[in-house]
């Protein structure tokens, strides 16, 4: 018959005790490491730079203003449950939350393991941005009785798009399974690239800001008229579709 003694010598009572004085002390180092607050080493890192759209009513104006968002990144480097810490206006933290959702995070791993983390970002739209020189050109245009940017209908041909990437689907709606379209107005510089662009329509403010991210990354042949390159205005639809939302960010 099988016996067994718990703690039946010195020896194998310490060997034990040492085990579980190991076991505790990893339950509460991983307990630690996976509930990090915001700002610790276990942070995730976004890829690129905070860079929102700066509101075009604001811009115009020369008015600043300023946003602050708080966020979860979760295990595969998205931004979830976004909210508002505080903004000067809504568009500046609508603006804001657009370009947070649009970026693909680092997720922070500990002891090879991916942890969620939560962040806080403020960004400041200031009233004099230091802009580039395509930019420049454009406002200076706008502010001229007859501004020299044209329609397509008055171009040789509309211009073809080079490269569209997909927008980021707003994280609310997604999680709501809403779908809907933004209607994006835009001018292209003479590179082909969009700037200054603006929400013309929305079925959902969301996607609105999402449309207009993503739309600065667009890219198109030149604007041509008499065979000569210039600026030109656009406007394009970007489609939501929760059916076909796999392809998005």
């Amino acid at each position: 018959m099988k016996k067994t003694i718990l703690f039946d010598s010195p020896l194998r009572f310490t060997f034990s005790g040492a085990i579980l004085g190991v076991l505790l002390c990893a339950f509460f180092y991983a307990s630690h490491a996976f509930a990090q607050p915001a700002g610790s080493a276990g942070t995730a890192q976004p890829s690129r730079v905070y860079s929102p759209v700066y509101p075009y009513e604001a811009l115009i104006a020369g008015r600043s203003g300023w946003a602050e968002i708080t966020f979860t990144v979760d295990y595969s480097g998205r931004a979830t449950f976004l909210g508002t810490v505080g903004a000067s206006d809504p568009d500046c933290a609508s603006a804001l939350q657009a370009d947070i959702e649009a970026i693909e995070f680092l997720a922070p791993r500990v002891n090879g393991r991916t942890m969620i983390s939560k962040l806080n970002v403020r960004f400041d739209f200031l009233a004099q941005p230091i802009l580039e020189p395509a930019i420049q050109e454009v406002l200076a245009e706008l502010k001229k009785p007859k501004p020299a940017i044209f329609s397509v209908s008055e171009l040789d041909k509309k211009p073809a798009p080079i490269r569209q990437p997909r927008p980021a689907y707003p994280w609310t709606l997604r999680s709501d399974a809403t779908s809907g379209q933004a209607e994006i107005e835009f001018v292209i510089d003479r590179t082909g690239r969009p700037v200054l662009p603006r929400i013309i329509s929305a079925t959902q403010t969301d996607f609105g800001w999402a449309a207009v991210t993503c739309v600065k990354n667009w890219r198109y042949q030149p604007a041509m008229k008499n065979g000569e390159k210039v600026l030109a205005r656009l406007t394009e639809t970007v489609v939501f579709d929760i059916n076909n939302s796999s392809d998005m960010w």
